[in-house]
């Protein structure tokens, strides 16, 4: 009993792993490697996409609120002119009152100043609203006048209408 036995080596078919397996496998790896990195960069796309939006819908609401603040600073000077339009008018009947003439022409001429001044601060703040500034003009001269609104004349319309051509000729 002395001698050893050699028992032989048998390679069964079906104990080593078929090479086309391995390339399947390695095909499948680099397919879901594939699928996450364009997950990936596609919820990046997205995540930026809609900062963007919000960035977007920020500025819109910054923007809003300033021309809200600019129209509510408009209407603030508007009623500080008309209540120093209104105390001058008190002013100049109290001055008709004690008949004193040169007092009244001069609350009147200065009421008219303040209210120009005004006027040329609203319509160089909004350019787009022409309505403004037409509107303050007629108190304006309303009040010079004597509190009679006046009629535009001819020659007042077609030198609004020639401002109007030149802006629009601007745009062309």
């Amino acid at each position: 009993m002395s001698e050893k036995v050699v028992l032989p080596k048998f390679n069964l078919p079906g104990t080593e792993t078929s090479p086309w397996v391995k390339v399947l496998i390695g095909g499948g790896a680099a397919l879901a490697l594939a699928t996450l990195i364009l997950g990936g960069a596609l919820w990046h796309q997205h995540s930026q996409q809609i900062a963007a939006e919000e960035k977007a819908k920020a500025e819109a609401a910054a923007k809003v609120a300033e021309a809200q603040a600019a129209a509510d600073e408009a209407k603030a000077k508007a009623a500080e002119a008309k209540a120093k339009l209104e105390a001058a008018k008190v002013a100049a009947a109290a001055s008709k009152k004690s008949g004193s003439a040169p007092a009244k022409a001069e609350g009147a001429d200065s009421a008219t100043a303040v209210a120009a001044k005004d006027d040329h601060k609203k319509s160089s703040s909004h350019h787009h609203s022409s309505s403004h500034a037409s509107s303050s003009h007629g108190k304006v001269v309303a009040a010079k006048s004597g509190g009679e609104s006046p009629k535009p004349s001819a020659a007042t319309k077609k030198k609004n209408d020639d401002a109007i051509d030149k802006l629009l000729a601007q745009f062309k």
